[in-house]
């Protein structure tokens, strides 16, 4: 849900102030008129987003198929890496970008059309990227909810924007945010890569995977969009620290009651504004600092039985954990059933798992497993270990719990 509301707040800023540059130049060279084309363009290309979405929620991709994942993440990398790169070689003179585009369109359909381009990209961008993220685990009603949340920001910020309360830096802001994007790009390949990995179709080592882990976990993703927001309350409270307090000293009184009325209009939006994304900042990064949720049972040491551990199921569906010399053990219960493997999976480093909302959860990059699939081999699934299951018991060889540890963190 946090990052549906982080990227759908970027891309929808940009969207909003396009439009808003825009119908600010038909106003300016008194074409008015014109402004309906432009709104008329920009619905279009909603629509065209939102059928896009119903279209990749309704041709059945299978959410387990890492390959549709990881293709859908490197498709998403390569949109917003266009994105960082445009704006980066036109954030200098963003402003002047869009009108010189509007200058040459000439036409009301001219204009609608460029709106219709300029949105569309926005709202195709964050229609790949909230899909994948769906592919990727998150509910549908999480990414809903995380993608109103980041529009109605973006509306928000966008009618502040637009009254003139908040006469911000765009080209510093595009700037500095085309860093920020620049890095979440770097998320994306990684997890795009990690779906490769993960079924084999490339090689991979535990160093690749450490590097990679650090970059496919939510925290990572919740930081990177967090320092965005963040930059956005410093430009907008600093522009209303630099506001200058209007000279009401000449004028009448109820001309001087109309301009500290729109003085502090302006002031009240700007603390609104700010307000409302340190909520949003602090909504992003709460699950990051509580560790997501994620239990991670201390492991409970075993004894040894004529060569053999044996380990009592638990009368309560949970997670647990056990350890035996070097190795670790976990054993997840689900209507009773004990699913048991070792606290390690096949790519990444045996950091072990955690245990949140009836998934295990890879330490290393919080790749959701669900217990069903322990015992299946390969990717980030627990490492298969032989057992057996007897009269309300878990037996595991000593030698063969040991040997099998040795050869996974090898």
């Amino acid at each position: 849900m946090i990052e549906a509301a982080g990227i759908t707040l970027r891309e929808a800023i940009e969207a909003i102030l396009v439009i808003i540059i825009m119908a600010s130049y038909v106003d300016r060279t008194g074409e008015s008129f014109k402004k309906r084309y432009i709104y008329r363009g920009t619905w279009i290309a909603v629509g065209l987003s939102v059928a896009l979405a119903v279209v990749l929620s309704s041709v059945g991709i299978d959410p387990e198929n890492e390959i549709v994942e990881g293709v859908l993440f490197f498709i998403a990398a390569v949109m917003v890496a266009g994105l960082v790169i445009w704006m980066w070689r036109h954030a200098k003179h963003f402003k002047q970008t869009i009108e010189r585009r509007m200058a040459k369109a000439g036409s009301a359909l001219a204009l609608g059309f460029v709106a219709f381009l300029m949105v569309a990209r926005e709202g195709v961008e964050t229609v790949i990227f909230l899909q994948s993220l769906l592919l990727a685990g998150s509910s549908p009603v999480e990414n809903f909810l995380g993608g109103l949340f980041g529009l109605l920001l973006a509306i928000l910020f966008g009618t502040v924007f637009m009254k003139g309360a908040s006469r911000i830096n765009l080209s510093l802001f595009f700037r500095v945010t085309s860093f920020i994007l620049a890095i979440l790009v770097l998320k994306l390949v990684a997890n795009g890569f990690h779906e490769f990995f993960e079924v084999g179709l490339l090689p991979v080592n535990q160093s690749i995977m450490a590097f990679v882990g650090l970059l496919t976990k939510s925290s990572t993703g919740a930081i990177i969009i967090a320092v965005m927001l963040a930059f956005l309350i410093f430009m907008v409270m600093y522009d209303m620290h630099k506001a200058p307090r209007p000279d009401l000293s000449e004028l009448r009184p109820a001309e001087r009651r109309k301009q500290q009325y729109e003085f502090y209009k302006e002031k009240y939006s700007k603390m609104g504004l700010s307000a409302t994304l340190i909520v949003l900042v602090m909504v992003i990064l709460a699950p990051t600092i509580m560790a997501a949720g994620i239990i991670v049972p201390d492991p409970q040491p075993v004894v040894l039985q004529n060569g053999q551990i044996k380990i009592a199921i638990p009368s309560e569906d949970g997670f647990y954990k056990y350890a035996y010399q070097s190795s670790r053990l976990i054993m997840a219960v689900k209507n009773g059933v004990p699913y048991v493997a070792l606290d390690g999976c096949y790519i990444c480093p045996p950091k072990g798992y955690g245990f949140s909302k009836n998934v295990l959860i890879c330490i290393n990059c919080d790749a959701p497993i669900e217990i069903e699939t322990v015992g299946s081999p390969g990717g980030c699934n627990p490492y298969v270990v032989e057992f057996t299951a007897t009269d309300g018991y878990v037996i595991v060889d000593a030698k063969t719990l040991l040997n099998t540890w040795q050869e996974m963190v090898e």
